[in-house]
Formats: C-alpha cells, sequence, structure tokens
C-alpha cells in the first residue's frame, strides 16, 4: 500500500474518498436527502453581487459560503439571503443550521440572527480565530 499527496484541486479518484465515506454514513444511518442549495444576489444587469452555497444533510442546513459585494454590505441583503437559504432548509425537513466563520469576518452578523457559537478553533490564522455557530428552529 502506498500513500500518493497531491496539492491540486482536481485529482483523480478524490471522488472515491467522497464516494467511501458517504456509503460508510448510509450504512450507519440510513439513507437522507442531500439537497445543494445556492442562493444568487443579482443586480439588474444579471451580475452577481452575493449569494450562498450550502447543502441540507441529515437535517441541518450547512452553510458553506456566505458573501456579498463590500459596495452593498448594510443594506440587508445578507440578511435576506440567510432568511431565504433557512426557509428553504426548513422546507427540506432541516431541523437547524451551522456554519464556520471567522473572527475577522462575521460572527456579530451571525449573532443577530439568532447564531451560537458551538466550537472555536484558535490561530486560524494566527491571530484570529475560527468559530463553528448554529441555531437550532423548534
Amino acid at each position: 500500500m502506498r500513500i500518493d499527496v497531491h496539492d491540486t484541486e482536481i485529482v483523480p479518484g478524490a471522488e472515491d474518498v467522497t464516494a467511501g465515506l458517504l456509503a460508510h454514513m448510509i450504512e450507519m444511518v440510513g439513507t437522507w436527502p442531500r439537497v445543494p442549495l445556492t442562493l444568487l444576489l443579482r443586480d439588474e444587469g444579471g451580475r452577481v453581487c452575493g449569494g450562498i452555497r450550502a447543502m441540507v444533510a441529515l437535517c441541518w442546513l450547512q452553510i458553506d459560503h456566505v458573501w456579498v459585494d463590500a459596495a452593498l454590505r448594510g443594506q440587508g441583503h445578507g440578511s435576506r439571503l440567510l432568511q431565504r437559504a433557512e426557509e428553504e432548509a426548513r422546507a427540506h425537513g432541516a431541523i437547524g443550521v451551522q456554519l464556520t466563520t471567522s473572527t475577522f469576518q462575521a460572527i456579530g452578523f451571525y449573532e443577530r440572527h439568532g447564531y451560537a457559537e458551538i466550537g472555536r478553533l484558535r490561530d486560524r490564522p494566527p491571530g484570529e480565530d475560527r468559530v463553528w455557530m448554529a441555531k437550532r428552529w423548534g
């Protein structure tokens, strides 16, 4: 047996790891729907100015990316995106939402929307922390 190390994003065989983990999860907890959610904020010309990329899996919404163009921040667009993502997740059976952010990003924004810190990784990057946050509905 050997271990191959790759430092590129596209690696033949990488999907085998994901498929193997998914098969193990199904064996352990059964089949649960996995619903990808992408919400895009577009201007009148159709240009993407913000959005959310997420996945409903195992009854929780996992938000992976949230972004609003700097020129549009503070105008309620992030709140609208987040609320809509939560509505869509609930429609797909989610019981809560989880995400990670950083101390240099939007902790206060998420706290204002009812999220609570559930974990913290110090010095990611040095001098800042990675923060896990969640909100359960119900």
